[in-house]
């Protein structure tokens, strides 16, 4: 006797698909010959389709597609055009143009399935601004989680946004006005970076400036992450009580060789020396990192990869592509060790969109570069999805996909769990379980 199937009578829509990607457990779950039912916004069932009964529900059969969570981008910059100006050039434009950014980026990285971002410094009040404009309705974009300006110390990274405070009555006060602007989420810079001055080598703030601004952020009920690229930063956000930490690049100085300021994908003036021993205290404390893999050029990587085995390259562009390789591979190895280290399920897969070359709608690029560094492609695909949920304080909405969570989903053609590239092929988007692009170079359904 055939077993009885399970109807659902109060269902909104019911999608089919060759294979559905769950995120849940530690690679994921792979489920073949699937079906996703919704109540509203809402998901009531995942599972075999063979297991429901489907003929009262409106039903969308997508073929021979994987469905997968929405995209989590724990670590983007919304106003910033990737347009290879740095920061110093980005910010002579006025604030009415980088909302015009903000816009033309959400739509890349919604077309591209990512349904929640988080974003990690704009300036003034403009990324406020257009959340604003998507929760009235004026255009669709993803989920957004905003730090608003970050707090700097002066004339350090990011200080043109304006959050810049120095010495922890200051930092107080700078967190709590962003909390009543409506800040998700407090964003350090705890060392230097890219802005022209800075030396990424070195901790920005000391311990006490940290812990007032983790202090205050957790008063008020905001999780608190930090840019650190040097391992001293990352000691002291350690000791300092952050929640996540972003970059974990382990730069230290090294005087041997000649300081390039502000440089974006070199190591000339400092080296990146893994500490194991700082990893596990992390890794201890339950810190979250947030890997931004494919910043500082690895767009630009690709470019010319593509150009040398096309039409060859200049010894000028031959050089650049040597040193950014360079990088890339320190990047990756440090990756490495963290998994080896047993960071997987701390380690969120995330793109630092916006600055330099670091394109929106591109988090395959961050993905193939985590299979590469040696997660197994479920894993890769949980750290852009579940993981960065957790990290982002979300987990019990979005992130996977099972009963009670928000339709939060997107369609790709072939199956990423095999072949990881696949991730960029997508052919549909929904967001609130509604229908929000039909994939990159489509364009987006708006209110």
């Amino acid at each position: 006797m055939e077993p009885t199937r399970r109807s659902f009578p109060t269902a909104s829509q019911a999608f089919l698909a060759k294979r559905i990607f769950t995120a849940v457990g530690a690679e994921g779950t792979l489920i073949e010959d699937a079906a996703l039912v919704l109540e509203d916004n809402q998901i009531l069932y995942v599972g075999p389709a063979r297991e429901v009964e489907l003929a009262a529900v409106p039903v969308h059969d997508l073929g021979d597609v994987t469905v997968l969570p929405g995209l989590v981008d724990a670590h983007a910059h919304l106003t910033l055009p990737a347009d290879k100006r740095n920061y110093e050039q980005v910010h002579q434009d006025p604030d009415e143009m980088l909302a015009l950014v903000c816009v033309m980026n959400l739509r890349k990285h919604l077309a591209a399935g990512v349904t929640t971002i988080r974003d990690n410094g704009g300036r003034n009040r403009v990324t406020f601004t257009v959340r604003d404009a998507i929760r009235r309705g004026y255009l669709a974009g993803p989920r957004l989680l905003l730090c608003g300006r970050p707090v700097t110390q002066r004339l350090g990274h990011f200080y043109f946004c304006g959050g810049t405070a120095d010495g922890p009555v200051e930092i107080r006060a700078t967190v709590r006005a962003l909390v009543a602007e409506g800040a998700d989420h407090i964003k350090i810079m705890a060392s230097g970076g890219a802005t022209l001055g800075n030396l990424p080598y070195y901790a920005a703030y000391t311990v006490e400036e940290m812990k007032a601004a983790v202090d205050a952020a957790h008063d008020l009920g905001r999780l608190t992450t930090g840019h650190c690229r040097a391992t001293q930063s990352m000691r002291y956000a350690l000791e300092a009580g952050f929640d996540a930490i972003e970059h974990a690049e382990f730069l230290e100085a090294d005087l041997s060789r000649k300081a390039n300021l502000g440089a974006h994908h070199n190591l000339q003036g400092g080296q990146s020396v893994y500490d194991g021993r700082l990893a596990q205290q992390l890794l201890d404390a339950g810190t979250f990192i947030s890997t931004t893999l494919q910043c500082g050029g690895y767009d630009t990587v690709v470019d010319l990869r593509h150009k040398k085995d096309t039409a060859g390259l200049t010894g000028q562009e031959q050089g650049q592509l040597d040193a950014l390789q360079f990088y890339f591979e320190q990047k990756v190895g440090n990756f490495s060790q963290l998994i080896k280290d047993g960071f997987v399920g701390k380690l969120a897969i995330s793109s630092d969109a916006g600055p330099f070359d670091t394109q929106f709608g591109r988090m395959d690029l961050g993905l193939c570069l985590g299979v590469e560094g040696g997660m197994t492609t479920g894993q890769a695909l949980v750290a852009a999805t579940r993981v960065g949920a957790e990290l982002c304080g979300i987990a019990d909405e979005v992130g996977t996909l099972e009963p009670g969570k928000l339709a939060d989903f997107f369609a790709v053609d072939g199956d990423p769990t095999r072949n990881i590239a696949d991730i960029a092929n997508v052919t549909g988007v929904w967001a609130d379980g509604r229908l929000r692009s039909h994939g990159p170079g489509v364009g987006v359904e708006w209110p």
